[in-house]
């Protein structure tokens, strides 16, 4: 079911970055990337592990991403539909995930209205507070940021506004509550 909240006039205004992992696609690629890996071999598997995480995400891509294919995903065909209608108004749009660069290029790669594209890069794992400073240094005017989990709470604290995609009762109920909401997909 999808909620479109019109309630926070002029969040639609500001630039929308989304969420890849749980938000756009159903899945996890960190987790897609070490099932494929761990099949393929499972050593070089255990060596990237005990790397930093952003590092050992790079390594996983690396090993895999010739396996990888982005029609294969599960997307969100209803967050996916709002974002084309987005799109259409020309509101500027960038793909920000904590996966690795390389998976989110290519997933980048097969919408029209991704402008950009932030995601770990074997140095910085983007997430949580990581990807909200990189967020609000990109767009120091605002932003609004969609999301899933309560790992994604300080994008939203530093975030103009939040659109809330496949929560869980409890986060959406507490994110309602704290945060300026554009719209809802559960």
């Amino acid at each position: 079911m999808t909620a479109v909240a019109r309630s926070h006039v002029g969040l639609e205004l500001l630039p929308l970055a989304v969420d890849l992992d749980g938000t756009l696609h159903r899945g996890d690629l960190s987790w897609w990337s070490l099932r494929a890996a761990v099949w393929r071999n499972p050593w070089k598997v255990a060596r990237a592990l005990q790397r930093p995480r952003a590092a050992a995400k790079q390594d996983l891509a690396a090993q895999v991403i010739r396996h990888f294919d982005a029609y294969d995903l599960k997307w969100n065909t209803d967050f996916e539909s709002w974002l084309d209608q987005q799109g259409a108004m020309d509101r500027p749009m960038v793909l920000a995930s904590g996966s690795d660069h390389e998976f989110v290029r290519r997933v980048a790669a097969e919408f029209d209205y991704f402008g950009a594209v932030i995601a770990s890069d074997g140095v910085t794992n983007l997430t949580g507070e990581a990807k909200a400073e990189r967020l609000t240094a990109m767009f120091p005017q605002g932003f609004v940021y969609a999301g899933n989990s309560r790992q994604d709470w300080p994008v939203w604290q530093a975030a103009r506004g939040a659109v809330l995609v496949n929560c869980s009762p409890g986060l959406e109920a507490r994110a309602r509550q704290a945060f300026a909401i554009e719209a809802v997909f559960s």
